[in-house]
């Protein structure tokens, strides 16, 4: 199964570590969109990991990075749904992306293929559906095997299964960056901000923020123990007249 990037870029954001990841999707026509993301960590993981990475194999933190990148790049080189893109890190542990693509759901994975976008249509009326769940959380170890590795295993979803969200917060991600920083690790959110074209009618599991735009955010957390559905979803009017 070629890997989405809605896959692809979840997998960078837990193994780069706790840290608000800040995303925005501007639609264009017929779906396609430009999908923009950075991700800074937080400074008290630094030391773990660099730790997980020795412990995964890998000579350092950055070189687990530039290979995970260097992955990334040469999938969306083969895509022919990626029209263009930028994938670089700005720092020891943090990273920024943009992707063109002609057909967002591909990009994020089409949910009627077991990805997490889907788009409705009716009339002039459409609607972006993001849904992410336990049984999307399982193909994450598909797209990338170290997620298995025993070093990298509190990262990945699948292996959460019977945990509550907080016992994985206080249990876990308590253990091992301290409980003095389960605080911040709390605080730590993925965040979309959705710009389309036309006019924003209705927003499920966000808040509108303009006209023609709404915004998306969930903790970190909820993403590494998927026990309840993520649903994010915008809905919007255009004028039949202008295409898309």
């Amino acid at each position: 199964m070629k890997a989405s990037l809605g896959a692809m870029a979840l997998i960078i954001v837990i193994l780069f570590g706790a840290c608000t990841v800040e995303q925005e999707l501007v639609l264009g026509h017929e779906y396609s969109g430009l999908w923009s993301l950075e991700g800074r960590p937080m400074p008290f993981v630094d030391d773990v990991l660099e730790d997980l990475a020795i412990l995964g194999g890998y000579d350092s933190s950055g070189a687990f990075y530039d290979e995970a990148i260097s992955k990334t790049i040469t999938n969306l080189e083969t895509r022919a749904d990626v029209e263009d893109f930028e994938l670089r890190r700005v720092g020891k542990h943090a990273w920024a992306a943009k992707v063109m693509s002609s057909d967002i759901r591909s990009l994020f994975g089409d949910a009627a293929l077991g990805g997490i976008a889907d788009i409705s249509r009716e009339g002039d009326m459409h609607t972006l559906s993001l849904k992410f769940d336990s049984a999307r959380a399982a193909e994450l170890e598909n797209l990338l095997p170290i997620l298995k590795e025993p070093a990298f295993s509190l990262f990945n979803p699948a292996e959460n299964e019977g945990l509550s969200e907080e016992e994985y917060i206080t249990e876990v991600l308590g253990f091992t960056f301290g409980e003095e920083n389960l605080l911040e690790l709390r605080q730590s959110m993925v965040q979309l901000s959705v710009t389309v074209p036309g006019t924003v009618t209705e927003v499920e599991g966000g808040i509108k923020l303009s006209e023609n735009s709404a915004r998306f955010k969930a903790p970190l957390t909820r993403f590494l123990v998927p026990e309840r559905e993520i649903v994010w979803v915008v809905s919007w009017s255009r004028d039949p007249l202008s295409g898309g």
